[in-house]
C-alpha cells in the first residue's frame, strides 16, 4: 500500500492537471495543451473559410479532434523593407519566417486551468501591421503570461486578412467591394461569442483591444455594429478610425494600385472581368512579390458596410457603439516610423530630425485623434479613460533614437518584455503588472473597474481635470501619474501650423 499510494496520487494529478485540455465547438472537439500549471493554450482553431475576395463563412463541422497545438498559418503579409524594418526595430523578427497562406483566418485562446465558479471576462487581441502585414504569431503578443499573473481572464487572438487579400479595391468587385479583412473580425467576433464559454470564458464580458491597425479595427467595430450587443468595451491602443481631422477615406477610390500589381503578374492593366478571373488564379507568393516590386499600398476603402465615407460626422453625430473606451497613445509614436525611413533611405539616423519629424508627426497622426475619440465618445455619454504611455525601458527602447515608441507599450500589456536578452528592470516588471491589471479591471467591469477598484481609482476623462493617466511617468515609473487631457493636446489648436513646419523641416534636411 505504501507504493499504491503514491501512484493513486500521480495518476489523480495527472487527470487534474489534464482536464479540460479537450473542449467542444460549434464546429467540433479540439484539444490544446497545458503549457503551465495554471493556463490552457489553444492554437490555430479555424474559425472562418474564404475563397479569394470573399467573405469569411464558418467552417465545416469535423468529426475528429482538431489538435490546436501550434499556432495556424499567417495572413499573407507585406513584407516589404520598410516593414521588416519596423519589425526588426520593435522586436517582431518572428514574424517574418512565419508560414503565411490564403487559409489563414484561427484563433488562439490561453484560459486558466483551474475550475472556477464564475467564467472569466475575455480580451480579445487584434494586431496591427497598417492592415498590411501583422499576425498573431508573435511572441509578444502571447497570452501567457497576462492569464498567469492576472485572476478571471481568458486571452483570444486571430488573424484576418490583409493588403490586396484583405482590401483588395478591385474594380470589379463593385458593391462588393468591401474590407474583407475588417469582415473577418467580425467573423472572429462571432465564433468567439459561440464558443468561448467552452473555454471557461464568459460570452457576456468580451472586451476588443487592439494596437495601432488593430487599434482602428476595433474603433471600425464600434461604427459598423452601432446595435451590437456582444462586444461589452473596447480598448484602442494607438489607433482609431473616428478622430482624425480629414476624411482620407471620402475621396474617390483609385484602382491604381490594383492595376499596376495585375500588369507585373500578366494579367493586364485593363480592369475587365477576364483580368479579374486572372488574378483570382494568380499563386498568393507571387501577388504579394508583386504588390512590394510595384510599391502598392492597399488601405482601408469607404464601402459603407466596415468603413464610412462620413464616419467623422457619425462620429460627432454619435452613431456608434456606446460601450466604455480606454484609449490612449505612446508619447513618441513616430520615432520609430521616422527611423524607419531614414534606415531604409539613407542607412543613418539624426537624432535631432528624428526627435523634431516624430513630434510633429506623433501630434497630429496619434496624440490628437486619442483626444478627438475621447471627446466624441464624453459627448456622448460614453464611460472614457485616457492614458499616455511614456516609459522608456533598455530592453524595450534599444536605440538611443527610440523613446517610449509605437507599439513599445505592448510587452508592458501583455507581459512579454522577458523575450529580450537584456533583462528587465524592477521599476519595468512593477509597471507591468500594474497596466495588466488596470486593463484587467477594465475587462472585468468596463463601466466602473478602473473607477471603484481600489487599487486604481482612475477618474473618467475630462479634459480639463487631471484625469488623463500617464503610464510610467519619467518621475515615477511604477505606476500612474494623472494631468489634465489640454495639457497634453495644446499642440492641437493649430494644426496647419504643425504642418507647416513638418514641410520646412524636411525640406531642409533632404536639401
Amino acid at each position: 500500500m505504501r507504493v499504491l499510494i503514491p501512484i493513486s496520487l500521480f495518476w489523480l494529478c495527472a487527470c487534474a492537471q489534464n482536464a479540460g485540455l479537450t473542449v467542444t465547438t460549434q464546429q467540433g472537439p479540439v484539444a490544446g495543451t497545458q503549457v503551465l500549471p495554471t493556463v490552457r493554450q489553444f492554437l490555430g482553431i479555424p474559425f472562418a473559410t474564404a475563397k479569394r475576395w470573399t467573405a469569411p463563412q464558418l467552417p465545416p463541422k469535423r468529426t475528429g479532434v482538431f489538435q490546436a497545438t501550434k499556432f495556424g498559418d499567417s495572413c499573407i503579409q507585406n513584407l516589404g523593407p520598410s516593414n521588416v524594418e519596423f519589425l526588426q526595430l520593435a522586436g517582431g523578427t518572428d514574424s517574418i519566417n512565419v508560414t503565411s497562406s490564403e487559409n489563414c483566418m484561427s484563433v488562439n485562446i490561453w484560459s486558466p486551468s483551474v475550475n472556477r465558479k464564475q467564467k472569466t471576462a475575455v480580451l480579445v487581441w487584434i494586431y496591427g501591421g497598417g492592415f498590411v502585414f501583422g499576425t498573431s504569431n508573435i511572441d509578444v503578443y502571447h497570452g501567457v503570461n497576462f492569464v498567469r499573473d492576472n485572476d478571471d481572464l481568458t486571452i483570444v487572438s486571430f488573424n484576418y486578412r490583409l493588403n490586396i487579400f484583405g482590401q483588395p479595391n478591385a474594380p470589379q468587385l463593385g458593391n462588393n467591394n468591401v474590407n474583407f479583412g475588417l469582415l473577418d473580425v467580425d467573423a472572429a467576433v462571432q465564433w468567439i461569442h459561440a464558443n468561448i464559454a467552452a473555454f471557461g470564458g464568459d460570452p457576456n464580458r468580451i472586451v476588443l483591444f487592439g494596437q495601432s491597425a488593430g487599434g482602428a479595427a476595433v474603433d471600425a467595430y464600434t461604427f459598423a455594429h452601432p446595435t451590437d450587443t456582444i462586444v461589452k468595451g473596447v480598448i484602442e491602443q494607438s489607433g482609431s478610425i473616428s478622430g482624425s481631422v480629414t476624411n482620407a477615406t471620402s475621396v474617390a477610390i483609385d484602382h491604381t494600385d490594383w492595376n499596376n500589381v495585375a500588369a507585373a503578374v500578366g494579367c493586364g492593366n485593363s480592369t475587365t472581368p477576364q483580368q479579374f478571373t486572372c488574378m483570382q488564379g494568380v499563386p498568393a507568393q507571387t501577388l504579394e512579390k508583386a504588390v512590394v516590386s510595384t510599391n502598392a499600398g492597399f488601405s482601408l476603402v469607404a464601402d459603407n458596410k466596415t468603413i464610412f465615407a462620413d464616419t467623422q460626422q457619425r462620429a460627432a453625430n454619435g452613431n456608434f457603439l456606446k460601450v466604455p473606451l480606454l484609449g490612449g497613445t505612446v508619447a513618441n509614436e513616430d520615432d520609430i516610423f521616422v527611423v524607419v525611413q531614414e534606415l531604409v533611405t539613407t542607412g543613418v539616423s539624426v537624432p535631432v530630425i528624428t526627435e523634431l519629424v516624430s513630434d510633429i508627426d506623433t501630434a497630429l497622426g496619434f496624440t490628437c485623434p486619442a483626444g478627438v475619440t475621447a471627446l466624441h465618445r464624453i459627448n456622448a455619454k460614453v464611460p472614457t479613460w485616457r492614458y499616455q504611455y511614456q516609459a522608456v525601458f533598455p530592453d524595450i527602447s534599444t536605440r538611443p533614437d527610440l523613446r517610449a515608441y509605437h507599439a513599445s507599450e505592448i510587452p508592458m500589456v501583455f507581459g512579454t518584455y522577458n523575450i529580450s536578452t537584456i533583462p528587465a528592470t524592477p521599476n519595468q516588471i512593477a509597471l507591468s503588472h500594474y497596466v495588466q491589471r488596470a486593463w484587467v479591471a477594465f475587462a472585468r467591469d468596463p463601466q466602473q473597474g478602473l473607477l471603484n477598484d481600489p487599487e486604481f481609482g482612475w477618474p473618467m476623462y475630462n479634459p480639463n481635470t487631471n484625469s488623463l493617466a500617464q503610464l510610467g511617468n519619467f518621475f515615477n515609473q511604477t505606476g500612474v501619474v494623472f494631468t489634465q487631457g489640454n495639457l497634453v493636446d495644446f499642440v492641437c489648436k493649430d494644426q496647419g501650423a504643425l504642418v507647416a513646419a513638418l514641410t520646412q523641416i524636411l525640406s531642409i534636411s533632404t536639401g
